[in-house]
């Protein structure tokens, strides 16, 4: 008898109610290729199989293998990966949509994975605590970095909450369901590298104005706090930059995070005191 590995993050969802609520929400067509990462027992790699022209599934775990030949036997559109989903090159695979209950110990790499790679649309199971922070607002205790890194490159809507009951084992914390769709042309990112260190910094300090926050983590972004604080001096003067960043950093919306990056990599590079 298989017993999941907690060092895997193993819950397998067993409550066929949330399965078909993440196959409904994906408006799955005999086109769509999908990839699932993690197997578990099958039971959403199957109903994907029903629906979907073709299904990848990275599978890490080897043992599994049983469950895997199961569904071959009686699906001709499965294809097993038996690799680690962070190690994968995803640009061997031609999939159009995400459909898969994630190892909550990898949500972040892996999401930020399958957005570089780009998909039509994902939907994904997350620790709700992680899925509230992804679809936070500014102003909110849950908005901060995940959300604004999130949002800045795609659309995210919560689905629905989901039970320990619904898996086995019981996690000892809710899940949610999580619906992502790219929005490649409602923010223009200039530099992605820079906007993320830009994030980091910022967000280490969210209750602090913008400019004490880019200070104190100047670091971040390759400057002393010396340094970052004449380059702020010249940058608050132009327009509409000295308001934004004497505000504090949990209450500027997504766009005006993506203004501020690029208009500091625009200036530092035209500006480079250093």
């Amino acid at each position: 008898m298989f017993k999941p590995k907690k060092k895997l993050g193993q819950c397998f969802l067993i409550d066929k109610n949330f399965v078909n609520k993440a196959v409904e929400s994906a408006n799955l067509t005999k086109d769509d290729i999908v990839l699932e990462i993690g197997l578990g027992k099958g039971i959403l790699t199957e109903e994907l199989a029903k629906h979907a022209k073709k299904v990848y599934v990275i599978e890490i775990d080897k043992s599994l293998e049983s469950y895997a030949n199961k569904l071959k036997e009686n699906y001709n559109n499965i294809e097993i990966i038996w690799n680690d989903a962070l190690k994968v090159d995803l640009n061997t695979l031609d999939f159009n949509k995400v459909i898969a209950n994630l190892p909550y110990q990898i949500s972040s790499p892996i999401t930020f994975k399958l957005i570089k790679k780009g998909f039509d649309l994902a939907v994904l199971m997350y620790q709700y605590e992680f899925a509230k922070r992804m679809v936070a607002k500014e102003g909110t205790k849950d908005y901060g970095r995940l959300s604004v890194a999130v949002q800045s490159r795609a659309d995210v809507e919560f689905i629905t909450k989901v039970p320990p009951t619904a898996f086995h084992p019981k996690p000892k914390i809710h899940s949610a369901l999580i619906k992502i769709k790219l929005n490649k042309n409602k923010y223009q990112i200039e530099n992605e590298i820079f906007f993320d260190n830009f994030l980091r910094a910022v967000f280490q300090h969210r209750n602090k104005s913008v400019r004490k926050a880019l200070i104190d983590s100047s670091k971040e972004l390759g400057y002393s706090k010396e340094e970052m604080k004449k380059i702020l001096i010249k940058f608050s003067e132009k327009e509409k930059i000295g308001s934004l960043i004497e505000n504090k950093v949990f209450k500027l919306s997504v766009g005006e995070f993506v203004f501020l990056s690029n208009e500091l990599y625009r200036f530092l590079h035209l500006h480079d005191d250093k």
